[in-house]
């Protein structure tokens, strides 16, 4: 037998093994896949008190204010009101008036709400050693009706010194309006507060300086920009300083 036939038989046979294993591939049943079971593991939740609408500060929580929410148990801070079985959390919380805005869905805390009967909402409303001072205003001197509770004012002082020259110098920087006559808050959308009285919150030493200068001359309100609220601290000693050189007539 010559080599080429030898060859041509090899590839045959090579040739018949290659297509039986093909058909063998073909026919054999594919090896099952692994199930992977897929476990989900429910969030443990708990009862809390949430705001089922949003209240305005000098809001009184009604019934319909407020509801319990599922809440993520690993979520609950230790001044969230969570449901109890033996107190009645929700009854609590009713006809208190808020303190702070209160938005829909947030968790009701005892900290941004008032007990009527444990004084009055103004006292509530001033930060720890601040007083409430009120000062006469006309829409002149109050910035035409346009300053409404909670706004920041600077406080001018106009006054005629020796040479019965007008002088107007800024007196109080940066103070914050408690309230307009009765009025602690915006209410129904109003834009403008014209009143007779304007409720400030001041420091001691302020309040010094307030009084002082309504005996002296004339007051007018200058409101702040939204943008410019971030000046802090007592004023009150270089603002004492500064009245008592306007009052000498000196520039």
């Amino acid at each position: 037998m010559n080599m080429s036939k030898i060859i041509i038989i090899i590839v045959a046979l090579g040739a018949a093994i290659g297509a039986m294993m093909l058909a063998n591939s073909l026919n054999s049943t594919p090896a099952p896949i692994a199930q992977v079971e897929t476990v989900i593991q429910e969030t443990e939740t708990v009862d809390i008190l949430v705001a089922s609408t949003m209240m305005l500060m000098g809001h009184k929580v009604g019934v319909d204010d407020i509801k319990w929410q599922k809440w993520p148990k690993d979520m609950v801070y230790d001044n969230m009101i969570v449901r109890n079985e033996q107190e009645n959390k929700m009854q609590e919380a009713v006809d208190s008036v808020v303190k702070t805005q209160i938005d829909e869905g947030d968790p009701i805390r005892f900290s941004k709400l008032i007990d009527p009967k444990g004084g009055g909402l103004l006292s509530a409303l001033l930060a720890p050693g601040m007083r409430a001072i009120s000062t006469p205003i006309s829409p002149e001197t109050g910035a035409g009706g346009f300053i409404l509770p909670n706004d920041k004012v600077d406080v001018l002082l106009t006054m005629q010194n020796q040479q019965n020259q007008n002088k107007t110098r800024t007196i109080l920087v940066n103070i914050k309006v408690l309230a307009i006559d009765q009025t602690i808050r915006e209410e129904d959308g109003q834009q403008v507060v014209v009143g007779k009285t304007a409720t400030l919150e001041l420091s001691s030493s302020q309040s010094e300086i307030l009084a002082m200068a309504n005996n002296e001359g004339s007051l007018t309100l200058s409101l702040r920009s939204l943008a410019d609220r971030n000046i802090v601290g007592d004023q009150g000693l270089k603002q004492k300083k500064k009245l008592t050189i306007l009052r000498h007539g000196k520039s």
